[in-house]
């Protein structure tokens, strides 16, 4: 099939089953890359809103950290996978998808046992700039400075994010504009979606 056979199809003809994990730590470009994945017809699901509606039914305060503490808490009580078990518990059957929120390796064997046609993208950029990125985007659950930033990543971490990233499949280096970024995350999607 040529380009215009491609163009002509749209990409929904693409997405039978292709579903992908997409990871990095907080301010990367996750949020980006995922707008990109949906202007080509991919519907996101973050782990992190899985989290904060368990999160809300126990009553638990709606900030960043007492949102980490809960998680964190739940999966010393249920397993590290935990979030992975109940973010596809609301999935079922669905294809086409990009998925945020991955924390760790156990969560990662969970969806790979579960989800056949899965690929891992990590967005990686320095602390920096992804610093610049969080203030700028005025989230009233973010960190508002260096020092968080700091705690949140050796959070993260700690829940090994760290491992996800190196067993990655695909990985963009955020590093230059976001223009440069949407283009580079188009063209690994739409080499994703040609597979």
């Amino acid at each position: 099939m040529n380009r215009r056979e491609e163009r002509n199809l749209g990409w929904g003809s693409f997405l039978n089953n292709i579903s992908i994990i997409v990871t990095g730590m907080p301010g990367a470009g996750k949020d980006e890359f995922i707008s990109v994945a949906n202007v080509l017809g991919m519907r996101d699901f973050h782990m992190g809103n899985t989290v904060k509606l368990y999160a809300k039914r126990k009553g638990i305060e709606m900030t960043d950290t007492a949102i980490g503490q809960f998680a964190t808490q739940e999966r010393e009580n249920y397993g590290k996978h935990i979030w992975a078990e109940r973010t596809l518990e609301s999935l079922k059957g669905t294809t086409g998808i990009v998925i945020d929120g991955l924390r760790n390796l156990e969560e990662l064997d969970y969806m790979r046992a579960r989800i056949s046609d899965l690929t891992v993208v990590a967005i990686f950029a320095n602390r920096k700039d992804r610093l610049e990125r969080i203030l700028k985007r005025h989230r009233v659950d973010d960190i508002s400075d260096l020092e968080s930033l700091v705690k949140r990543d050796n959070r993260e971490l700690s829940w090994g994010i760290g491992t996800v990233i190196a067993l990655s499949d695909r990985m963009i280096v955020n590093d230059g504009t976001l223009e440069e970024f949407k283009i580079k995350s188009r063209q690994l999607l739409e080499n994703l979606l040609r597979q």
